[in-house]
This record gives structure tokens, sequence and C-alpha cells, in this order.
């Protein structure tokens, strides 16, 4: 009489599964699934990265302005904007420490290279004004050029800095002045999201934040 072979049982087939490795499809599915983590957590940390880096510069550009603002309100209604260059301003402290390079008359902000002396330049008394003083800030992403516009073009801070134009667009050449809001009296709104973003709306680091104001 002939006996029958038992069909292994489920333990066993494992064993001998593992005792064959892993065939070239699995190792193939495990490490499209390793690949996909760690660029899942590499697109996060750049997110909350060049998210900092847009707030570090919205709180600089606030700083250079209500420190300007001090400056000409110390030296009297007489004071004049006319003629004033970056190097001026440096020299006076207006600019936070992380914005001034040691070549002179360079500024940076976070996303700069260091290489490119227009990531931020001056517009002494812009439209003919010796009141007001305009600063461009060029070469950054879409994400904190419309960050920066969001924050600049808050009622709050329209009306606190004293701020009578405002606009981005491609860099480096210094966007116009205006373009998102009119001048503070009678301004009631906010820039909105979506003026900001399609202000902003262009490719690669290639976006820049103009912004013109009052130093009286």
């Amino acid at each position: 009489m002939k006996l029958r072979n038992k069909p292994a049982s489920a333990a066993a087939q494992m064993v001998r599964h593992s005792q064959q490795g892993f065939t070239l499809i699995e190792i193939a599915i495990v490490l499209t699934i390793v690949g996909l983590i760690i660029g899942g957590i590499w697109v996060a940390a750049s997110t909350v990265f060049n998210n900092n880096k847009a707030q570090a510069l919205a709180k600089d550009v606030i700083q250079a302005v209500q420190n300007t603002k001090t400056l000409f309100s110390s030296q009297g209604t007489s004071a004049s904007t006319v003629g004033v260059t970056v190097t001026n301003l440096i020299n006076a402290g207006v600019f936070p420490t992380d914005m001034v390079t040691p070549n002179a008359g360079v500024l940076v902000t976070p996303f700069s290279t260091q290489s490119a002396v227009t990531d931020v330049t001056v517009s002494a008394a812009p439209g003919g004004t010796a009141t007001s003083i305009g600063y461009a800030f060029n070469n950054l992403p879409s994400s904190a050029c419309t960050q920066l516009l969001i924050t600049l073009g808050s009622l709050n801070n329209i009306q606190k800095l004293g701020i009578t134009g405002l606009n981005g667009g491609a860099s480096p050449v210094a966007p116009a002045a205006g373009g998102l809001i009119a001048a503070p009296v009678g301004v009631t709104t906010s820039v909105t999201a979506t003026a900001a973003a399609g202000a902003c709306a262009n490719a690669g680091n290639t976006n820049g934040v103009d912004v013109v104001f009052n130093v009286f």
C-alpha cells in the first residue's frame, strides 16, 4: 500500500519560501516603497525649510522698513530720500545683519546665492517723491514671493509701515510699485492670496517683490 504525501503545512511552506529568498519582483517592490517614503520625507523637509526661510525674509523686510522710517524720522521733515544709496543705508544700520555681506553695497536674502548684486536693490525717492523709498527683493521662489506679498499687503502693515506701492513680478528687474494696492488713504482691504500668487507665478527663483513706503 502506497502512502500519500501529506500537503505541506502553511508554516512549512513559509519556511521553504524564506529559504528560497526574495524574488526580483519582491525586491523591486520593496525598493520602490522605500524610495517613495524617502522621497516624501525629502519633499516635506524641503517645504518646511523653504517656509522657514520665507518667514525669515518677511521678518527682515519689515524690520528694514521700520528701521528706515526711524532713521529718517529722527532727521526731521526736512530730510530727503533723494540720493540715498544702499551703502548709506547699510552704514546707518537699517538692514538686519543677516542681510549684509562683506561686499560693499551688496545685500542678500535667505534665498540668495550671495553672488547676485540684484538680490536686494534700493530706489531713492521713487516717482520723484523725496519722502518715500523703495526696496526690491529679487530672485525669490514663487512661494516666498507670495508669502511676502501677503505679509506686507495686510491692512495692518500697509497702514503701519506707510506702504504706498506693492507688487510682485519677474526679477532681477524690480517690479513696478503700486500694482497691488492703492495709496494708503482709503485703503480698506488687504492683498488677497489669489492676487499675490498671480503676481508670483514665475517658475524657479525668478520672482521679485517691490515695496514703496513713506519714510515720514
